[in-house]
């Protein structure tokens, strides 16, 4: 055997060697890249569990510590040790600022930016009603969603846009009296909420994001006139106080909800909630 092919053997051994331990890695790599999967998707249910028992309390301090953990949790996974010490509140409410100033001024509303903050859907044909949500994205990939109450900005919650797309194309990520929001998977294009008697509410979308306005609480009674036989004279938009998100949600099970992608194709139909399967 010539050195040439003794080179040769040995550098075959060698790669079949590394193929080996290759192999035994990229396996280690996909079962922890499912692990992580797993803890990812427990981790967003976690923080929109947390998100929407902080609205449900109407406290602003449970809003601050899950935006607290929010940010330090952030600062851990990138690790960038400054994140921490990064407090949106300043830019999240003068971008808030700018934004209701577009509004008043009838300055285009998706033009206003501030620093890295960008609008997306909103509850509400304008900011300044009783209640009104806007969800907003940052350029980091974050999210926050906005909550106005009489035309100023009473609290706000961050957290991420992602979601799990894998049963539907859409996931709500607040209910509240005026309405709905969440964001909606890629290729999905229009979302339409139905209720019982066939009234089509259109959502608005921006980037991904959806809101659709519509009064839940007169929805609810108009059901209960509904069930009860009640006359046409009857059946009058009636707004009453909301006694819990409860209510609201359970105002939802009336509705349907519509996706199309792009291209007009259907994507889903069903129930608003995915509880409700």
């Amino acid at each position: 055997m010539t050195t040439a092919e003794q080179a040769q053997l040995e550098a075959k051994a060698q790669f079949q060697e590394i193929m080996a331990r290759l192999h035994t890695v990229a396996d280690e790599y996909l079962a922890a890249e499912a692990e992580l999967a797993q803890v990812t998707k427990e981790l967003e249910a976690g923080l929109d569990e947390a998100d929407l028992a902080a609205e449900a309390s109407r406290d602003p301090q449970l809003m601050a510590e899950l935006q607290t953990f929010t940010r330090a949790f952030r600062a851990a996974r990138d690790g960038q040790a400054d994140a921490v010490d990064t407090d949106w509140t300043v830019e999240i409410r003068a971008f808030a600022e700018a934004y209701q100033a577009a509004e008043v001024n009838g300055v285009p509303v998706q033009s206003i930016s501030h620093a890295g903050w960008r609008p997306g859907a909103r509850i509400g044909a304008h900011t300044a009603v009783a209640q009104s949500i806007l969800m907003a994205r940052h350029d980091s990939g974050s999210g926050a969603t906005l909550i106005f109450e009489e035309g100023h900005l009473d609290s706000f919650a961050c957290g991420g846009l992602g979601a799990d797309f894998t049963a539907r194309p859409f996931a709500v990520k607040t209910v509240i009296d005026s309405g709905l929001c969440g964001v909606l998977a890629p290729g999905a294009a229009k979302l339409e909420l139905i209720s019982e008697n066939g009234t089509v509410f259109p959502a608005d979308i921006v980037a991904y994001t959806f809101a659709v306005t519509v009064d839940l609480p007169s929805e609810r009674r108009l059901n209960q006139l509904r069930r009860a036989y009640a006359t046409p004279d009857d059946q009058v938009p009636l707004v009453f106080e909301s006694d819990g998100r409860g209510e609201n949600d359970e105002t939802l099970d009336h509705f349907t909800v519509r996706v199309y992608g792009s291209n007009h194709t259907l994507m889903y139909t069903g129930p608003v909630l995915a509880d409700q399967f």
